[in-house]
């Protein structure tokens, strides 16, 4: 803001003002709602085949008797199966939220999980992908769904009229604190 007869900026938010009437200021914010289309196009493809590959065993995948195996291999030697079930569950469900953008928060913070758990179990095979045990990819996964826990859907989704659309960060605090819990119990219990 300016003060009165004064041109010159007396804050950093100067220019900036909020309207009570427009659409959280969607009209000024350009290409974000496109650009969170994109985002969640991405996560949403990528950590759904993920899912379908852990559940059907398509797109050259394992099946849940296969993935059981691989999360033994990883050091998760409790309730394999059924880890395997809900991981592929919460990966095409929260992908299929996140695409078409419902209860995005929430569906993000499944997906978050997952990634989180995927981090900590490659953990020990260092940062880079190079022989398959790398948690680089995993944590760009996880970021993607951080940030939409935090950013909502934006406008070009199915959440068009929600509370946490117009004020995304209360919901994105309770979000992020239920794929943190759901990580530490998936660890605690099956590790």
């Amino acid at each position: 803001m300016t003060s009165q007869g004064d041109d010159h900026q007396t804050s950093l938010l100067s220019g900036v003002e909020e309207s009570e009437n427009n659409d959280y200021g969607e009209s000024r914010q350009g290409g974000l709602g496109f650009g969170l289309l994109i985002l969640r196009l991405g996560l949403g493809a990528i950590m759904g085949a993920h899912g379908l590959q852990h559940l059907f065993g398509v797109f050259g995948g394992p099946g849940v008797g296969g993935f059981a195996h691989v999360l033994e291999m990883y050091g998760y030697h409790k309730q394999t199966t059924l880890l395997s079930w809900v991981t592929g569950v919460t990966e095409v469900a929260g992908s299929a939220l996140v695409i078409v953008g419902l209860f995005t928060p929430l569906a993000a913070a499944g997906l978050l999980g997952v990634a989180a758990n995927a981090v900590y179990a490659k953990f020990h095979g260092g940062f880079f992908l190079g022989t398959g045990q790398g948690w680089e990819f995993e944590l760009l996964l996880g970021l993607c769904a951080l940030t939409l826990i935090f950013t909502g859907s934006g406008r070009i989704s199915l959440e068009t009229n929600t509370p946490w659309r117009k004020r995304p960060l209360p919901l994105g605090f309770i979000s992020l604190l239920l794929a943190a819990a759901a990580s530490v119990v998936v660890i605690v219990l099956t590790r």
